[in-house]
């Protein structure tokens, strides 16, 4: 019994923790979003929630009044599209850019649409280096459960397999501090499950990150919707220790209502 009770403190733990960083939690405030409910061209247009700068895109990247619908020629695939970072990436703040991703017109399942942050001006020639070894993205697979990170400003050998698959799931970059001023990025799946999907937190520089968006990687690559940034502050030690307490409490209660002693 003591061994179930410190397995169930331990989960509540981590549990609580999660949940205190988490966008869409009491301490998350949107500082960008984009639904892409206006039909035309992205290059030029306004996001839905921002506080300034206006798409530069490629030509092949359109809005369909729902969601990013891009198609580009065989010669040039390889494009981007991006907005000028919203705001700055401060020490005690955690930075989620998230996107739902959906299955497009390609019958090819590896397609993928890059997002993530970039340099000024982001790009990417296919090779092993993305946006010449600055990006901090990932790309979920056309129709794969896989997403391809990206995190360290190159293509991983390995791609993250994903229970619940691509397609109308929210996927995102978690970039925060492990320690003052020293950064690390994962990758998390927002929804329909809200878990940490990467193998390990990958060490990064945020130095040369100037904009967020999207860098296409095939002629006609997954459909892109909500892009959303999530800025968190770093939850105080007390908030932190009131919550985990309070919830480990509700865990033992729980417990020895399960299992009362004899």
């Amino acid at each position: 019994m003591i061994v179930n009770t410190g397995r169930a403190v331990a989960l509540l733990l981590l549990v609580s923790t999660l949940s205190l960083v988490a966008p869409g939690s009491l301490w998350a405030a949107v500082v960008f979003q984009d639904n892409f409910n206006r039909v035309g061209t992205l290059n030029g247009s306004t996001p839905s929630t921002t506080p300034g700068g206006t798409w530069t895109a490629h030509p092949g990247f359109a809005t369909d009044g729902t969601k990013v619908n891009a198609s580009f020629s065989l010669s040039a695939f390889l494009e981007s599209a991006y907005v000028p970072m919203p705001v700055a990436i401060t020490s005690g703040n955690i930075y989620t850019l998230s996107a739902t991703m959906s299955r497009g017109l390609s019958s090819d399942d590896t397609a993928i649409m890059i997002f993530g942050f970039f340099d000024a001006v982001p790009s990417w020639n296919g090779g092993v280096s993305v946006d010449n070894g600055h990006a901090i993205a990932i790309a979920p697979r056309n129709n794969l459960a896989a997403v391809q990170p990206m995190l360290n400003g190159s293509v991983s050998a390995t791609d993250i397999p994903v229970a619940d698959g691509t397609n109308g799931n929210t996927f995102g970059v978690r970039l925060y501090e492990t320690s003052p001023n020293a950064w690390s990025a994962v990758a998390v799946e927002l929804a329909p499950t809200n878990q940490v999907i990467s193998f390990a937190p990958t060490p990064i520089s945020i130095a040369n990150i100037f904009t967020i968006g999207m860098i296409s990687g095939s002629l006609l690559p997954p459909y892109i919707d909500n892009l959303t940034l999530d800025v968190s502050p770093v939850p105080e030690p007390s908030t932190l220790v009131l919550s985990v307490a309070s919830l480990a409490a509700l865990g033992l209660v729980t417990l020895r209502k399960k299992f009362p002693r004899a």
